[in-house]
């Protein structure tokens, strides 16, 4: 078996397992400016960026995860360790979480780093990054009804799949359990081969909020 093939077998069941993810019509907000994000700030030509923003889950098939709001951890992960965007089980505002700005068309974690999607299709972790699948603001719509508020995702998917992982048995090194995040329906890109992670056990979606 070629591994095209492989990998192709692996996105064909990676998308069998969506079954219990709400069916909706995404539809591509545009991403060569700021404007369809929430909180854009208009300053005046050459000026193009929003306020602070943060993605809260919702209509996630377990529904103790809805409202809880994303964060980034440290894993092992392609020989190295990255930070990949996770969901933090501490929803209270009263502890510290990072934000989320657009500056001229681009995702950036605390004004800074440009966030991606990792190509691997079995992985779509959002990473701090410039190599990988550009972070766009999409809308919703179920039966013809658009539904309210901006949703995050890649390359006309919004479906996001979740893992519990546990701080006690964690290698990683976390202090605190979290969600591994990652998108789901990912097309299989052909230079990065697949590794090994686990497969998500819950399935929703990331709305895009002002913070």
């Amino acid at each position: 078996m070629t591994k095209i093939a492989t990998l192709a077998g692996i996105a064909l069941l990676a998308g069998q397992a969506l079954a219990a993810a709400p069916n909706v019509t995404v539809i591509p907000l545009g991403s060569s400016d700021c404007r369809k994000w929430p909180g854009h700030i208009y300053q005046g030509p050459g000026v193009d960026m929003t306020g602070y923003m943060q993605f809260e889950a919702v209509d996630v098939d377990d529904v103790g995860l809805n409202t809880l709001y994303t964060s980034f951890t440290s894993m092992p992960w392609a020989g190295s360790t990255r930070e990949v965007m996770t969901l933090d089980l501490r929803r209270s505002r009263a502890i510290a979480k990072p934000y989320y700005r657009c500056i001229n068309g681009e995702l950036r974690y605390l004004s800074n780093d440009p966030l991606r999607v990792a190509k691997d299709v079995r992985n779509g972790f959002v990473t701090k990054e410039t190599v990988g699948y550009k972070l766009e603001p999409y809308a919703h719509e179920i039966d013809g009804v658009r539904q309210p508020g901006v949703f995050l995702g890649a390359l006309n998917q919004t479906t996001w799949g979740f893992f519990w992982r546990s701080a006690s048995c964690s290698t990683t090194g976390a202090k605190n359990d979290y969600y591994e995040v990652k998108l789901q329906n990912l097309p299989v890109d052909p230079d990065t081969e697949p590794r090994a992670g686990y497969d998500p056990i819950n399935f929703g979606f990331l709305k895009v909020i002002n913070w």
